[in-house]
């Protein structure tokens, strides 16, 4: 932190602190983390995630359901067909009754895992909208005479907010500003809420943005 020339405060432009860690929170984390490190345990020749080779392997193995039980049949009616030695039965039969067991656990992961991707999101999502108008109110603020300390955090807070609607520009096409949308960060800001569909943002977020907009 350093002053001006007016003598207002002004934060740093190297680094923005960190909030402090919640110990409880923390606690919880952590005891999550062990009981995912024994889950991996638990699962039978367990093996990270490869996103180079997982579509490969995911093309593949759609194949066995159908076509495993077929070979299997094949082989015991056949036994000279399985002299050849290409096809194991007994793996196979293993690896079926792999997937009929272990497929439900990988779905109530996989819906464990969207579920804490939603908790996070929802509890930061309910700060952010605080924040926002937190935010429109700052700009307010800033422009009178008790706001004069305000003004650089509220320089620091537009250009968190430039590079947050960067980087949702790059997701979103451009689109018409909304009415009413003025000032330097105006049009950024109102490209981000003109060009989120009804899905992605809440009535009460979009006016919070539309808020933060005006002048």
């Amino acid at each position: 932190m350093r002053k001006t020339s007016k003598g207002a405060a002004k934060p740093s432009k190297t680094t923005t602190a960190a909030p402090q860690a919640a110990g409880p929170i923390d606690d919880v984390a952590t005891q999550v983390m062990a009981l995912i490190d024994q889950i991996e345990a638990l699962v039978p020749g367990f093996l990270p995630h490869d996103t180079n080779d997982a579509k490969r392997v995911a093309n593949v193995a759609r194949f066995g359901k159908d076509l495993i039980p077929q070979i299997i049949a094949t082989v015991i009616a056949l036994p000279q067909v399985g002299g050849v030695n290409i096809f194991d039965v007994e793996e196979g039969k293993a690896d079926l009754a792999f997937e009929v067991s272990m497929q439900p656990v990988a779905q109530r992961l996989a819906s464990l895992l969207d579920g804490v991707t939603f908790t996070i999101d929802s509890r930061v999502a309910k700060s952010s909208g605080r924040a926002l108008s937190m935010f429109a109110w700052a700009k307010k603020h800033a422009r009178t005479p008790e706001g004069v300390a305000l003004r650089p955090y509220v320089d620091e807070m537009t250009r968190t907010m430039k590079k947050t609607l960067n980087r949702r520009k790059a997701v979103h096409p451009p689109t018409p500003a909304p009415a009413g949308a003025q000032g330097f960060l105006a049009p950024k800001l109102a490209e981000a809420a003109a060009t989120a569909t009804d899905d992605d943002l809440p009535d009460d977020f979009r006016k919070a943005l539309e808020e933060a907009v005006k002048d």
